[in-house]
């Protein structure tokens, strides 16, 4: 089978992959700069988080919309549609003069990732072979993976010599090239099919998904389990409209697909721990190490560097290893890598060992784990597929992120009141526990995957 690709091809997929790429660097750059912003608008650390959780939140209940927006919108349209909103929530966020302005851009920004997301999957699967698709993820994962890589730095650099507005000016010329380069390349992928979009269903949807985020976040309070019960209220509602409805929002019914089913939590837990750890580690390298916010973003370089040299390769060898190859290996490297976190002593030289032993077993899993779970599926359910994957990718990272924040705060404040010193550092721990679990779970799953690579029609 041929794995070479038109240049047509390689240009949108680059062009898409730029612009998810500046949703994931906003995100990463802006844990820095929080500090700058509490100072500027006068606001505590806990709303400077919801430029974080709320981006999450928003991206996560737009992503639905996607096999609607696929199916119907003219696939040109729909991406230069997701550029301008990211170049509007962008110019918001530098010229903002108040933080509500601020917030508001961020989740602007959400709208046009929401629909980049699920564009960038659906041309790869409709326009390549079940072949060609390892290799073609895994340049996206190349490019999508060093956003985090030069987030933190970048931002620490440009708010610290030029101010932090000057962190959103930096994307609007890389955004305008990526508007270029899509508008010239990108042809239409729709086949003409009839599809409406129920408004009862995402309304329930969005709800279930900002009711469990929201529930994680304060668990700790009197209504955090409220919200969470709350959220599976509406998951149930959810589902049963997706069955009784004519024009469903979301395709439950692929679940039937059990590899697909499988390799949904086999994409989802890594993406849970990877944003877990990468809310954990600057906390630890600052409040328990003592170092400033540019050092410890230094602590991630590493890691997120060396994983997205890794994702390609291991995107382009998935076709010749099959799944259990790929991700068994990749989950046993990241239990070791945690359990190695929540038991030595840590300094910053082992939690930056640690941290790439983790990157690296995590950039071994995800494109593989992607690639194969899509493959299981009937090709006209691509976009099904693919929102039900992005949903809940956003979904584990926010869930990752809240579930991490928890139990830091309870392991700080235990560790307080037994009289310990390094509080953070033993409190960081906490949430290491989280991601150890998390990757087990992963591990046990992945024992039971098996490579697809069904092209047929169901």
């Amino acid at each position: 089978m041929s794995k070479t690709f038109p240049a047509r091809l390689l240009v949108t997929v680059v062009s898409l992959a730029i612009l998810t790429f500046m949703g994931i660097f906003s995100e990463t750059s802006l844990a820095i700069i929080s500090p700058h912003l509490m100072e500027e608008f006068h606001v505590s650390a806990v709303a400077v988080q919801w430029l974080t959780s709320g981006f999450l939140l928003l991206l996560a209940a737009a992503i639905p919309l996607s096999p609607f927006l696929v199916k119907t919108v003219s696939t040109k349209l729909l991406f230069r549609f997701a550029v301008i909103v990211f170049i509007t929530g962008t110019l918001m966020g530098a010229f903002a003069n108040s933080f509500t302005m601020l917030l508001l851009g961020r989740l602007i920004m959400a709208v046009g990732t929401g629909c980049s997301l699920p564009l960038l999957t659906n041309i790869v699967l409709e326009e390549t072979t079940p072949y060609q698709r390892g290799t073609l993820l895994g340049i996206v994962g190349l490019v999508v993976s060093f956003a985090p890589v030069l987030g933190p730095v970048v931002g620490g650099i440009i708010a610290e010599y030029l101010g932090w507005r000057w962190v959103f000016l930096f994307m609007l010329p890389i955004l305008v090239v990526s508007f270029l380069m899509g508008s010239a390349a990108i042809r239409d992928i729709r086949k003409g099919e009839e599809y409406h979009l129920d408004i009862k269903s995402f309304i329930v949807s969005s709800a279930g998904l900002v009711s469990f985020i929201m529930g994680l976040s304060y668990f700790s309070t009197n209504y955090g389990l409220l919200l969470i019960i709350l959220s599976f209220i509406f998951l149930a509602v959810f589902i049963y409209l997706q069955l009784k409805v004519k024009y469903p929002l979301m395709n439950v019914r692929i679940l039937k697909y059990k590899m697909f089913t499988l390799g949904l939590i086999t994409v989802c837990m890594p993406m849970a721990s990877v944003l877990a750890l990468s809310f954990l580690i600057p906390i630890l390298a600052q409040k328990g190490f003592g170092v400033n916010a540019f050092h410890a973003s230094l602590i991630m370089l590493p890691g997120t560097f060396f994983s997205g040299l890794l994702a390609p390769v291991m995107g382009a060898k998935y076709s010749k290893l099959g799944a259990k190859k790929s991700l068994i290996p990749g989950f046993i490297i990241m239990s070791l890598s945690m359990f190695f976190l929540v038991f030595v002593d840590l300094n910053y030289t082992l939690t930056l060992i640690g941290y790439v032993s983790f990157m690296m077993g995590a950039a071994s899993c995800q494109v593989p784990a992607q690639t194969n779970a899509l493959n299981a599926l009937p090709q006209q359910y691509n976009a099904d597929g693919t929102a039900i994957l992005s949903t809940l990718q956003q979904t584990a990272g926010a869930a990752g992120t809240a579930l991490a924040s928890v139990l830091l705060s309870y392991g700080v404040k235990k560790s307080y009141n037994a009289g310990l010193d390094d509080i953070y550092i033993h409190g960081t721990k906490y949430g290491f526990m989280l991601c150890l679990v998390i990757v087990i779970i992963g591990l046990i799953v992945s024992l039971q995957v098996k490579t697809t690579l069904n092209t047929n029609k169901a």
